[in-house]
């Protein structure tokens, strides 16, 4: 009778759905630089809190469970590397971070847009068509330093313009940087 129970619970197991929650992406060991929130699957941490989350709180950003990176869970996604020299820019810089595509996949987004905000409340909108046509990066590095409070990060959204004409055109309102924050619509 034990095997025949343990048998049973062994296929109900196997057959349930993974659950949402940090079981997937695992908790950060080091500072959060990302949040990402709203239509995910995947979460480790729960709703906003008015004492921990205070600069969220003082934003009036509210959700009710999120997926939190440190830069270690970010590299583990699959470090990409890019290369960009947009217009204004003294020379070309060599970006390095996971696709933005790979974060939102980690977290099981299903939205149709994308809100990346930084830690001044900028926010652009990025269609995740967009997202999933192009190697969209959240870089975490540029020449092969990490992206610091100040200097644009601690993550950056950066297009790969220099490979596609299309993207030529596209003015930089979408390349979010110092960005902390990922809202899925």
């Amino acid at each position: 009778m034990r095997i025949l129970v343990a048998l049973f619970a062994l296929c109900l197991f196997a057959v349930m759905p993974p659950r949402a929650d940090a079981a997937g992406l695992g908790q950060p060991s080091g500072p959060v630089v990302l949040t990402v929130h709203g239509k995910i699957v995947q979460t480790n941490r729960g709703a906003v809190d008015a004492f921990d989350d205070a600069f969220f709180k003082f934003g009036n950003v509210a959700f009710d469970k999120g997926a939190a990176f440190d830069l270690a869970m970010l590299e583990k996604l699959g470090m990409k590397t890019l290369t960009v020299k947009y217009d204004t820019w003294p020379k070309a810089y060599r970006f390095e971070g996971p696709l933005l595509r790979d974060v939102l996949k980690a977290v099981g987004a299903s939205g149709k847009n994308v809100k990346v905000y930084a830690i001044d409340g900028y926010g652009a909108e990025i269609p995740m068509a967009e997202i999933e046509k192009f190697d969209v990066l959240l870089a975490l590095k540029a020449d092969g330093k990490y992206l610091g409070l100040g200097g644009r990060g601690p993550t950056w959204v950066v297009f790969p313009r220099d490979a596609s004409p299309e993207l030529k055109k596209q003015d930089d309102a979408k390349w979010v940087w110092s960005a902390i924050r990922i809202e899925v619509e």
